[in-house]
C-alpha cells in the first residue's frame, strides 16, 4: 500500500514533469520513442556502431532512440553516397536498421512546423512469435531445466504528437511458464507481462519518460552492471537534461514490496543517476546507484536529486540505504574496432570500525572489444567479465540490488567469464557471431542472506563453495525484417554441475525465436 507521503512525493513529481512539458523551449520535433532492448535491430545497431558507423549515438546506453537511429544512419548513407566516409558493414545492415527504426516511430509527424506539431498518429500491431528452446533459464550457460515450443505475440499500440510518445507492449508468452526467474502466473494457458508501458516528452535539452521500459547502461553487448536489462523491465521515471557532450541523467523506480516477517513488509526504492560525457570517440559516465527502505518507510525526494550525492546521506543524514558506484568508458576508433570497460564498487568500507568493516570486497569488473579487424572479412570480438561473491547483497534484505527477485544490473553475481568469437556478414541477416565462452560460476548468490561479521574472515571474494566450470561452443545470428529470427545455439561442457563434485552434464543448449513483424499492423494520422 502507498503511503501518503508516498503519494504527495508522486504528486509533486507528476508536476515537475507538468511544468516542465509546458515550459520547455521547442526544438526540433522528436517523440522519445524506443527501440526495445530485445529486438533483433538493437542488436544489428550494436554491430554497426562497434563499427564506427553511428558517431551519433551513445556507445554505453540503451535502448537507442528510434528517431535517433534513423538521423544517424541517413547521415551515415548520405556522406556515403557522397564519398565522403565509406560504408563499414554491409548496406542491407543499415537499410534493415532504418526500416526498424521507421517501423516504430518513422510515422510519427515531426518537423517544426504547427501541423507537424499538431498531428496525432496512432499505431497498433501484432507480432506473433514462437519460441524453441531446450532451456528456460534466461542465461543458456547455467540452463539444464527442460525446454520445448512455446507460441506468443507481442501486442503493441503506440501514440505519438511532436515532441509526445505513449507506447504500450503487452506480451503474450507461454515460455515464461517455463523461465524459473520469472515471478508473474504460471497456472494458466498462457503467462503475461506488459514489457512496455510509458511516456515521454523530448526536446532538444531535456528528455522526460515515465513508465516501463528496459534499459542498460555500460558498453553493449553485454549488460550493464548497475542498470541492466536481465531482469524484467520495470515502471520508473527516467530524466535526462544536457547534449550528447554532457548530460546528467536519472531514473528513480518504485521497486517490489519484501516480506520480512510474518506480518511486516518491507517497501523497497531505487535511484541511479549518471553524468555522461563524449569527446570525439570518447564515451564516458560515472554513476551512483542507491537502493533503500524498510517497513513503513515512503519514498524520500531527497534520495532522488539528481544534483547531490546520495552515499553521504548515510552519514549527514543518517540515512540507511545500500549504495554502489560505477565508471564505464567506451572508445571508438577510426577503422580498428571499439573498446570498453564498466567497473562497479558495491559496498566500500571508509570508516575505522574493526570487524564490521571487513568485510570481503564486492566488486564488478567488465572488457569489451567488438569489430577488431583481423584482416579478413570476419571481424573479432571479446569480453571478460567478473562479479563477486556478495555484489549486490546488502545486510539489509530489503536493500538487496534486485527487482522481483532478478538483479538489477547482472542476473547472477559469484563468476566470471571469458568469451571470444568472429563476427561474419552472411549474405542474408544481421551479424553471425561464432564465439567459445568459458565460465565459473561459485555457489555465492545474491538472494542468499549477507554474512555476518564473524563470517568475514572464511568468506571469499569469489568462487564460494563448489565451483560449477561450463565451456560452450556456440553461434548468435539474427535477421531483421517481415520474418525475423534471433537464435543462440551451442553446445555445453560442464563439470562439478549444479555444484556437485565430479558430477558432468553436456549436450546441447539452444534458443531460437521467430516473428512475424507483423501480421497485423494499423497506423493513422490526425491533423485536427
Amino acid at each position: 500500500m502507498t503511503s501518503s507521503g508516498s503519494r504527495a512525493a508522486l504528486a509533486r513529481a507528476a508536476f515537475v514533469f507538468t511544468s516542465l512539458t509546458a515550459t520547455a523551449g521547442i526544438a526540433r520535433a522528436q517523440s522519445p520513442v524506443y527501440i526495445p532492448i530485445d529486438d533483433p535491430a538493437s542488436q544489428l545497431v550494436d554491430a554497426l556502431l562497434a563499427r564506427g558507423a553511428l558517431p551519433a549515438l551513445s556507445a554505453i546506453e540503451r535502448p537507442y532512440g528510434a528517431a535517433a537511429v534513423r538521423d544517424a544512419v541517413d547521415s551515415a548513407l548520405a556522406r556515403a553516397d557522397r564519398g565522403a566516409v565509406p560504408l563499414t558493414a554491409p548496406r542491407r545492415w543499415y537499410l534493415a536498421a532504418s526500416r526498424a527504426a521507421i517501423r516504430y516511430a518513422g510515422a510519427f509527424a515531426t518537423g517544426d512546423s504547427a501541423a507537424a506539431r499538431s498531428a496525432v498518429t496512432a499505431s497498433a500491431e501484432i507480432d506473433p512469435f514462437f519460441t524453441a528452446q531446450t532451456t528456460g533459464h534466461r542465461e543458456l550457460m547455467l540452463g539444464d531445466n527442460p525446454g520445448g515450443g512455446y507460441p506468443g505475440a507481442d501486442i503493441r499500440f503506440a501514440l505519438g504528437a511532436g515532441n509526445f510518445a505513449a507506447v504500450s507492449r503487452l506480451r503474450l508468452d507461454r515460455s515464461l511458464r517455463a523461465d524459473p526467474e520469472f515471478a508473474g502466473k504460471k497456472d494458466r494457458a498462457t503467462a503475461a507481462r506488459m514489457e512496455e508501458a510509458y511516456l515521454g516528452a523530448q526536446w532538444r535539452y531535456v528528455t522526460l519518460v515515465t513508465g516501463r521500459v528496459s534499459r542498460s547502461w555500460g558498453p553493449a553487448p553485454l549488460d550493464g552492471l548497475q542498470v541492466g536489462s536481465y531482469a524484467d523491465s520495470y515502471d520508473h521515471l527516467y530524466f535526462r537534461v544536457g547534449v550528447r557532450a554532457l548530460n546528467l541523467t536519472s531514473i528513480v523506480a518504485r521497486l517490489d514490496d519484501m516480506a520480512i516477517g510474518p506480518d511486516t513488509v518491507a517497501q523497497r526504492y531505487f535511484t541511479a543517476h549518471r553524468l555522461a560525457a563524449r569527446w570525439r570517440g570518447l564515451d564516458v559516465a560515472a554513476t551512483e546507484a542507491i537502493i533503500y527502505g524498510g517497513r513503513a518507510r515512503g519514498f524520500e525526494p531527497s534520495l532522488a536529486n539528481p544534483a547531490s550525492l546520495l552515499d553521504l546521506a548515510q552519514y549527514t543524514d543518517h540515512q540507511s540505504l545500500n549504495v554502489s558506484y560505477g565508471l564505464d568508458a567506451a572508445v571508438r576508433t577510426a577503422g580498428h574496432g571499439l573498446y570498453g570497460a564498466q567497473f562497479l564498487v558495491d559496498d566500500f568500507q571508509v570508516d575505522n570500525c574493526g570487524t564490521n568493516c571487513t568485510e570481503p570486497s564486492s566488486l564488478g569488473l567488465t572488457l569489451v572489444a567488438e569489430a577488431v579487424p583481423t584482416g579478413t572479412v570476419a571481424r573479432a570480438f571479446g569480453s571478460y567479465t567478473r562479479v563477486n561473491n556478495l555484489t549486490y547483497r546488502a545486510p539489509n534484505v530489503w536493500e538487496r540490488y534486485t527487482y522481483l527477485g532478478v538483479g538489477l544490473g547482472r542476473g547472477q553475481s559469484d563468476y566470471d567469464e571469458l568469451r571470444a568469437g568472429l563476427e561474419l556478414a552472411p549474405p542474408l541477416g544481421g551479424p553471425l557471431r561464432l564465439y567459445a565462452a568459458t565460465r565459473r560460476q561459485g555457489e555465492g548468490d545474491y538472494r542468499l542472506p549477507f554474512p555476518r561479521p564473524v563470517q568475514y574472515a572464511t568468506t571469499p571474494e569469489i568462487f564460494a563453495g563448489v565451483v560449477e566450470h561450463v565451456h560452450r561452443a556456440g553461434a548468435q545470428w539474427s535477421t531483421n525484417g517481415r520474418i525475423a529470427l534471433t537464435a543462440d545455439v551451442g553446445y555445453d561442457w560442464v563439470s562439478n554441475a549444479d555444484h556437485v563434485e565430479g558430477r558432468t552434464r553436456n549436450g546441447f543448449v539452444g534458443r531460437a525465436r521467430v516473428t512475424i513483424n507483423p501480421a497485423f499492423a494499423f497506423t493513422r494520422v490526425v491533423t485536427q
